[in-house]
């Protein structure tokens, strides 16, 4: 019987290494692909070290579709793909009148582009039965408008996985969605310096005093999210517990976004 796959991608990033290596526990080989290839060796080998999975190192940036298209014929010599995770993404805070045409392009090209040229090659070479998992944000429906670019290319991701839920209903693919909420990930970082810079109020306290009181008037439960979170809720989408689910939308956030 051959090997089930499922492939990571963003697996150098913030959410990256603890989505790869929870969902190493349910598959027999994990694919891990990032444009930061020499990141995803270290993961790689804490994966084997730690469970009976293989983990496997490759270098793709998801918006291109020979990358991609070279990405999926490593993964298919090494075992029957099952699961794909949509975790590559990135985002920062802008003022909407700074958001460049290239700006507004670049942001599409890794979330919704990446999103939807992973998924296509998923849906044609994968074994049913299998699953896709996106990851979106909360700020795809926070209507923040620092966020324009960043939440719409979510949003975009959000409506893609119900295409995909719909379209391959009958096949035995399924695809769902996990929102993340508030994860003290690079991006928040980023995003405090701009606060912190713009707003004399913020400039004498730390990042992280910055970010805490960002989580205390956004969440409801007072904590932020940790990657760990994020992993739990893919691994079900991922598994046959969630079988009979698709074309839905978690939340994982504390309450921020109440739907």
């Amino acid at each position: 019987m051959a090997q089930k796959l499922a492939i990571v991608t963003g697996a150098a990033g913030g959410l990256g290494p603890a989505i790869a290596t929870r969902i190493a526990a349910d598959f027999d080989v994990v694919l891990l692909t990032d444009v930061h290839e020499d990141r995803l060796h270290e993961i790689a080998s804490n994966i084997e070290s730690s469970t009976s999975a293989k983990a496997l190192v490759a270098a793709c940036d998801v918006s291109d579709p020979e990358q991609v298209a070279d990405l999926y014929r490593t993964a298919a010599d090494a075992g029957s793909l099952r699961g794909l995770v949509n975790a590559a993404g990135i985002g920062m805070f802008t003022p909407m009148d700074e958001i460049t045409p290239e700006l507004w392009d670049r942001v599409f090209a890794v979330n919704t582009r990446g999103a939807f040229l992973m998924s296509q090659e998923f849906m044609r070479l994968a074994e049913a039965p299998a699953a896709i998992v996106h990851i979106s944000s909360i700020g795809a429906r926070a209507g923040n408008d620092m966020l324009a670019h960043y939440g719409a290319s979510k949003a975009a991701v959000i409506e893609l996985s119900h295409a995909i839920a719909r379209g391959c209903a009958r096949t035995g693919i399924r695809s769902n969605t996990v929102m993340p909420g508030f994860i003290y990930t690079d991006m928040w970082r980023h995003t405090v310096a701009y606060l912190q810079e713009n707003d004399e109020a913020l400039a004498g306290l730390t990042a992280d005093q910055v970010f805490a009181g960002i989580v205390d008037q956004s969440i409801p439960m007072g904590r932020p999210q940790e990657p760990e979170d994020i992993a739990e809720a893919v691994a079900f989408f991922l598994s046959d517990r969630a079988k009979n689910i698709t074309g839905q939308t978690l939340a994982v956030d504390g309450g921020a976004i109440l739907t």
